[in-house]
């Protein structure tokens, strides 16, 4: 029995340690690699560049893969998609009133009044969460998963 627990512990031991030899091949960079990596970035000027305030640094490291004249194409077809000044604009919401609406002015305003009939509307305007309308929209919530449904 003492030997079939030596036994057991040499082999167990034998696991651990050669999981641990095999998770040190995978482990990265040793210290030594560590600091002569740093120091080749020191002495080439990468370090200096990347503390540095300049962003660009990263762009002019970065070669193109587009030719001058793709680049133009595609700032013009943005330009006149209105991509461009939806991008550069300050609103946020410019996206959304591009879309187009798969409703009805009519539908819309049905609706409106549904959500306002039903306290929805209310409940959505409401910043306290122990308002009335939510035990409304919360009892009207199947419905709606019913109604999408048909």
């Amino acid at each position: 029995m003492k030997t079939a627990s030596t036994l057991a512990l040499a082999l167990i031991s034998a696991v651990v340690l050669s999981a641990g030899a095999a998770h040190a091949d995978t482990a990265g960079p040793t210290r030594a690699q560590v600091i002569a990596e740093l120091a080749r970035a020191r002495a080439s000027g990468e370090l200096d560049q990347l503390n540095s305030e300049n962003g660009s640094v990263f762009l002019r490291n970065t070669p193109s893969t587009r030719t001058r004249a793709e680049v133009v194409a595609e700032l013009a077809r943005a330009q006149a998609s209105g991509e461009f000044a939806e991008l550069n604009s300050e609103d946020s919401t410019a996206s959304l009133r591009r879309a187009a609406s798969t409703k009805t002015r009519t539908e819309v305003v049905a609706e409106l009044q549904a959500a306002r009939d039903s306290g929805e509307l209310a409940l959505l305007q409401s910043e306290d969460p122990t308002h009335p309308a939510r035990a409304i929209a919360a009892a009207r919530k199947p419905q709606l998963v019913i109604a999408k449904a048909k």
